[in-house]
């Protein structure tokens, strides 16, 4: 047990078990190959790599269904205030409401980012083909101690819990796949950390930081980041071609470490 506090790196998992006296390889792999040490096992048929079709994932999936689907309701809720009498939409209804948006929207996102990192490391601990008793322990162990789970989704907290799995160079990875994300000249970076910091700035409301959260408000307001439900919706295309780019980038990641499409 002690060992497994260190495999937070995809690249150390170990994927012959004390006990084991030959290489296992995923069900239905007949003939397997082993790339160098502390490296999976894979088909020979693979090597090289031959072009295989990409499948968007489960955690993809959900998020442009019931993800969005989340998000959508504030929005419809937020516009129901239209409807209340009097000259438009009631400030102190409609502002609330806003902000309820903003976090819900990057929440969801974030939600996402964790199934992503679930779901990768699942298919790791399952092509490692460990005794099945130890699945759920060694998946435990990958994704123990996760940004992601403590703080928010930022692109340095996702830049540090992907690199775990071995992926490397991230944002020039999002880059080469969607040109909004390739620096310079890319316009998706600079919306996605003021998404992010616009919700820190709503979120904290500890009652001695309230004023100095409001004037960084105030300040993405004359940016031209408004706490507002148009302003936010207007950024779901920034979250759409991340989480796209995203899928696909582990896609093939995992696909070219272990030989096997995760998804």
């Amino acid at each position: 047990p002690d060992r497994l506090t260190s495999w937070g790196d995809f690249n150390d998992l170990p994927v012959q078990l004390p006990g084991h006296a030959q290489p296992r390889c995923r069900q239905g792999v007949r003939s397997c190959e082993r790339f160098g040490p502390g490296k999976p096992w894979r088909r020979r048929s693979d090597v090289g790599l031959p072009a295989m079709g990409y499948s968007k994932s489960l955690a993809l999936e959900s998020w442009l269904t019931s993800r969005r689907k989340s998000i959508a309701l504030i929005a419809e809720a937020h516009v129901a205030m239209g409807e209340v009498d009097g000259p438009g939409r009631p400030l102190e209804l409609g502002r609330p409401l806003a902000h309820s948006y903003i976090l819900r929207l990057v929440a969801e996102f974030q939600g996402f980012t964790r199934d992503l990192h679930d779901l990768s490391a699942e298919h790791i601990v399952s092509v490692a083909a460990p005794p099945p008793e130890l699945n759920a322990l060694l998946t435990a162990a990958i994704t123990r101690g996760r940004a992601i789970d403590s703080g928010n989704a930022t692109m340095t907290a996702l830049r540090m819990d992907f690199g775990r799995l071995g992926v490397r160079n991230l944002e020039g990875k999002l880059g080469t796949i969607n040109a909004a994300w390739a620096r310079p000249g890319g316009k998706d970076p600079g919306k996605f950390d003021a998404l992010v910091s616009l919700r820190n700035a709503l979120a904290h409301g500890n009652q001695r930081q309230v004023d100095e959260y409001q004037r960084q408000v105030d300040e993405y307001r004359r940016q031209g980041h408004l706490d507002t439900v148009s302003w936010a919706r207007n950024q779901l295309p920034v979250l759409n071609r991340l989480s796209r780019a995203f899928d696909t980038i582990l896609w093939e990641h995992l696909r070219t470490r272990t030989g096997v499409p995760p998804w």
